[in-house]
């Protein structure tokens, strides 16, 4: 469906990484398309950056790919119904000043709602001309394999990278036989890969990365390891650390779409440097041998880390101790002890807490519940 290539994604106009200049920004889309990028990605809630998106590029759309996202409300709950598809699918084809869209994506999972229903809604957009085709997000394995059941999705957007790998594992065999292809984001690990955001930085308070596992405990000392055999890399190549992730992410078999995320045209222009170049098969199978053992020492650190979470009082520091909260259900679901769907009312009650809307404190059964899950 897609040629092999790195695209523009704007959920940082969310305010998830803080304040982004949107003059800036705009200035960055126009010179992506300059270069030669062909695929953006955005989302109907993503803050302004569907209007954002169709405003700037409106005059280009013919030589470009549009992706949007649908399943979250604005009020922060799940709708994969098949009225809500067809009216928010309407909304964003009218934010983005376009007839259709190249790619419908499936945001998230809802529950509530069958998945054939799901499928009916997004086969009448195609059959209308609304969308070219349509694609899986974030969603569980096993409804990912439900979809491929009883509809015809053609991308899975899944987030890999150096320091995120194990999903790609996870999925890629649901790629073998057929043509669904995949969509990365997050390659440049938030930042991490860089090398010029480092763990224990000072982020904005309405940055998400404040909550990332990635940047708390062992996965950060585990990011830092992987940052320094990168960098090794790079000074080889003759490259960046960013642009060797990049490169090595849009390497591997049944990836499509790499997605960047600049907001400048200095880190886009640094980004597009992972093109026109080739890791050698010996640098990629040390790398990915390197990788191996890193991740089985990362996955051991963690399970200590959450274990001396769960037996100690949580830190008085609210940030903290969420953090060291949602450390805990994130590690829970990467090594298998509990499903997203047994895990998100923890995380709901947890942030309803944290947010002041809640409880004035997580009562004991929060975490002795949590801990019935290592055992």
């Amino acid at each position: 469906m897609f040629k092999k290539q790195l695209g523009v994604g704007l959920y940082s106009l969310a305010g998830v990484y803080g304040t982004k200049d949107l003059a800036e920004v705009e200035k960055m889309l126009l010179q992506a398309r300059e270069l030669g990028v062909r695929y953006f990605d955005v989302a109907d809630q993503y803050g302004p950056a569907e209007d954002f998106l169709g405003r700037v590029l409106k005059p280009y759309r013919s030589d470009l790919l549009f992706a949007s996202k649908v399943g979250i409300t604005p009020a922060g709950g799940r709708d994969c119904s098949y009225e809500y598809i067809q009216n928010v699918c309407r909304q964003s084809l009218k934010r983005l000043s376009t007839d259709y869209l190249d790619l419908y994506q499936v945001h998230f999972h809802d529950p509530n709602t069958p998945v054939e229903e799901t499928v009916q809604s997004l086969e009448k957009l195609k059959k209308d001309g609304l969308i070219r085709e349509y694609g899986l997000g974030h969603l569980p394995y096993e409804v990912v394999c439900k979809y491929l059941q009883v509809g015809d999705p053609r991308t899975l957007l899944l987030e890999i990278s150096l320091v995120a790998s194990r999903s790609y594992e996870k999925y890629r065999d649901l790629c073998s036989n057929g043509e669904l292809e995949l969509i990365a984001m997050g390659a440049a690990g938030r930042g991490l890969l860089t090398g010029k955001v480092m763990p224990g930085v000072e982020f904005e308070p309405q940055d998400i990365r404040n909550m990332d596992p990635l940047f708390h405990r062992s996965l950060s000392r585990s990011a830092l390891r992987i940052l320094a055999k990168v960098q090794e890399i790079a000074l080889q190549y003759q490259k960046t650390p960013v642009q060797v992730a990049l490169n090595w992410v849009l390497s591997l078999p049944k990836v499509s779409v790499v997605l960047m995320g600049p907001s400048s045209r200095l880190h886009l222009e640094e980004n597009l440097g992972a093109l026109g170049w080739e890791i050698t098969q010996e640098t990629r199978e040390e790398l990915e041998c390197f990788l191996k053992q890193e991740n089985k020492r990362a996955l051991a650190e963690r399970r200590e880390d959450i274990k001396d979470i769960l037996k100690n009082p949580l830190p008085e520091e609210k940030k903290k101790a969420f953090a060291d909260i949602v450390y805990v259900l994130d590690g829970l679901v990467e090594m298998g002890r509990a499903e997203e769907k047994e895990i998100i009312p923890f995380f709901q009650k947890a942030l309803s807490w944290y947010r002041g809307v809640g409880e004035d404190e997580l009562s004991p059964d929060f975490l002795q519940e949590l801990r019935e899950k290592i055992k």
